[in-house]
């Protein structure tokens, strides 16, 4: 188990300090992936860097299995750091170094014979899906092949944890949906916990078992991903989750759809579990009689259930009959309703 308690991280400058990470608490289980989520500046690198002492904390503790990660000597940090793998979104790979070679270094520094560490490197190449590549140099490769090397390298040393630091954020979508499946995979036949950093809900949603949100340095909300979809009650978590299968930002995307539907309230509904696939709506609309568009709609996978987000265009009716149909909807169970 990974136990963060009362963790802070102050940079001082000549003229400020500034509390990169403020007081968080967080408990990582064993074998799960977590995600740590928040926008550009929520301390959350910050955070995870604490965790292999990369970075060391202003106050507070990192604890893993039980060792205090401050109290350990300069020799049981570096062993403790080998259990630690991590991964990053620009790769930091060696232009100068082949796949398997990139692949070997961690065992160098290790001190594994050469023949150990090919053989290791070998067997690490198929589990990532990069067979036949052995011998070329990053600059032939796509950057998901890139980024599959990492997460080789990061495995090396059969660490115990993974820390992926925004390692899909370079990514085009397709290639971020095979990476997170491999993590997965990693996951569910390794057993390794993954602590995952990003600013993208969708990451989380597809993978993580549960995560916590990070705003200006604190932890403002955590739960599971179906938890925090149903009831969000922080405005940065609401923001993220709005966005969740929008291609654009909520607020964005809702003042284009009143532009194009100026006559009639538009209303955005979001399912979890089961419901994300039922006929709920049009259920609702025979219940009715006036006109009901679906003008955009979305349902994709999470490691809860599926989760679902459609917007409505509601018109040639009363305030009592839009009323009625709003508390229709949300006499469904995990279903909730926004009025735009």
């Amino acid at each position: 188990m990974i136990e963060i308690r009362n963790v802070t991280k102050i940079f001082k400058t000549k003229e400020e300090s500034i509390h990169a990470v403020n007081g968080v608490s967080l408990k990582i289980d064993d074998g799960e992936i977590f995600g740590i989520i928040g926008y550009s500046g929520a301390g959350k690198s910050t955070l995870i860097r604490m965790i292999n002492q990369l970075e060391r904390q202003s106050a507070g503790d990192v604890i893993i299995d039980g060792r205090t990660m401050s109290d350990l000597s300069k020799k049981e940090l570096r062993e403790e750091r080998q259990k630690i793998g991590m991964i990053f979104q620009h790769f930091n790979l060696l232009w100068s170094r082949t796949v398997l070679q990139n692949i070997e270094l961690p065992l160098e520094f290790a001190g594994v014979p050469k023949e150990q560490r090919t053989a290791k490197a070998r067997h690490l190449i198929n589990l990532v899906g990069l067979e036949g590549r052995e011998n070329s140099y990053p600059s032939e490769l796509s950057g998901g092949q890139k980024q599959r090397i990492g997460i080789a390298r990061a495995l090396a040393n059969d660490p115990k944890i993974l820390l992926s630091d925004e390692a899909t954020s370079a990514l085009d979508p397709q290639t971020t949906e095979q990476i997170l499946s491999l993590l997965k995979k990693i996951n569910q036949e390794l057993g390794i916990t993954i602590v995952m950093i990003t600013h993208q809900m969708e990451v989380v949603q597809k993978v993580c078992s549960r995560v916590a949100i990070m705003s200006d340095g604190m932890i403002v909300e955590q739960g599971t991903v179906k938890e925090l979809f149903e009831h969000p009650k922080h405005d940065v978590t609401k923001k993220f989750i709005q966005n969740i299968n929008a291609d654009q930002p909520i607020a964005e995307l809702a003042e284009e759809l009143k532009n194009k539907y100026p006559d009639g309230p538009l209303i955005r509904v979001s399912f979890t579990g089961n419901n994300a696939d039922q006929p709920v709506i049009a259920d609702c609309i025979r219940k009715v009689n006036f006109p009901v568009s679906i003008v955009q709609s979305d349902i994709s996978q999470s490691v809860s259930g599926p989760i679902g987000v459609t917007y409505l265009h509601l018109y040639h009716g009363s305030d009592e009959q839009y009323n009625k149909f709003v508390t229709e909807l949300t006499g469904y169970d995990s279903v909730k309703v926004e009025v735009l």
